[in-house]
């Protein structure tokens, strides 16, 4: 049985396609570089666009398999690069699964969220959050 989600090498060392396996269908949801701290890169369209909260979804699966270890998220939308840290996507962002079987938990973020400084801010506000627990 393969896993739901799968990383298929490429010919550049660090990087991989990142698959989804699904009953129905394969497809191909990324790239996976485990260059420095890791980045999930993904291309989206006009199309992608959740329109209800004008946000865009990645694979939840993808988002808390601890076995794939990246910390940045990369989306390319539209021509403009989006981006966020994994835990500022699962922490703000919002679950929704569609239509019927075969269809995926996907997490959204809005496009107003994104961004490295917000992102960076984030993140640095939790580890202070864990200093001020241990002290």
């Amino acid at each position: 049985m393969k896993k739901l989600i799968e990383l298929i090498p490429t010919k550049h060392h660090s990087v991989f396609t990142v698959q989804l396996n699904l009953e129905s269908q394969t497809r191909w949801i990324g790239k996976y570089d485990v260059a420095g701290e890791g980045t999930y890169v993904a291309q989206r369209q006009q199309k992608h666009l959740f329109r209800k909260t004008n946000s865009l979804g990645i694979n939840h699966s993808l988002l808390v398999d601890e076995s794939i270890p990246f910390k940045w998220i990369v989306i390319d939308f539209e021509g403009r690069k989006l981006v966020t840290t994994r835990l500022f996507f699962l922490t703000h962002g919002k679950c929704f699964q569609f239509g019927n079987k075969g269809f995926e938990l996907q997490c959204f973020l809005p496009l107003e969220s994104f961004g490295i400084n917000k992102a960076r801010g984030f993140e640095a506000a939790q580890t202070l959050n864990l200093f001020q627990e241990v002290a």
